[in-house]
């Protein structure tokens, strides 16, 4: 059976950080199966589900990416996984949370209690700020609703949790995006 791990790095953006690491994955014969890579700001931030060939330690992993640590000035953390815990959540429909007003402190405390008061599972969060005379916040947030929610309630009440923090708030039923 394979082995499976959670891999984070970070470090200060610059060419070669993905290929590198994927590189020395693939020399190792690790499958990436999901994986989140973006800048932040000045730095680059990496977080991939590997399956490690069976035998493959995490610890083993850590040595193999040592040197990329030192070349490319990264830091890595290896955490072990368990099969069950790398398998794909259930088929709960995703929804997606939009969220659009002026940059101010609080937008994503605000919304993501409100979600997780209501136990609804946060999948995926991207927030981003565009410069303009009046900056915008965009915040998109991909959520696995529990079957004892109601959507179209859970959707009423963010709306009013958005006006409270003076921000637009929707939320739609994610489309399938596995198409062939």
């Amino acid at each position: 059976m394979p082995n499976y791990a959670m891999l984070s790095a970070i470090g200060k953006d610059r060419p070669g950080i993905a290929a590198g690491v994927s590189r020395i994955l693939f020399e190792k014969d690790c499958n990436i199966e999901d994986s989140r890579m973006a800048r932040l700001g000045g730095d680059f931030a990496i977080m991939l589900m590997v399956r490690m060939p069976e035998g493959t330690t995490v610890r083993q992993m850590e040595q193999d990416l040592a040197p990329l640590s030192d070349e490319l000035e990264l830091t890595f953390q290896l955490t072990d996984l368990r099969p069950e815990d790398a398998m794909e959540a259930g088929e709960t429909p995703k929804h997606v949370v939009s969220v659009y007003g002026a940059d101010k402190k609080g937008i994503v405390a605000k919304i993501t209690r409100h979600l997780a008061d209501r136990s609804v599972n946060i999948t995926d969060l991207t927030t981003h700020v565009v410069q303009h005379a009046q900056p915008l916040y965009i915040m998109l947030i991909e959520v696995e609703i529990p079957p004892y929610v109601d959507p179209d309630a859970l959707r009423q009440e963010l709306v009013k949790a958005g006006k409270e923090i003076d921000v637009e708030v929707s939320m739609r039923l994610k489309e399938d995006d596995t198409t062939a």
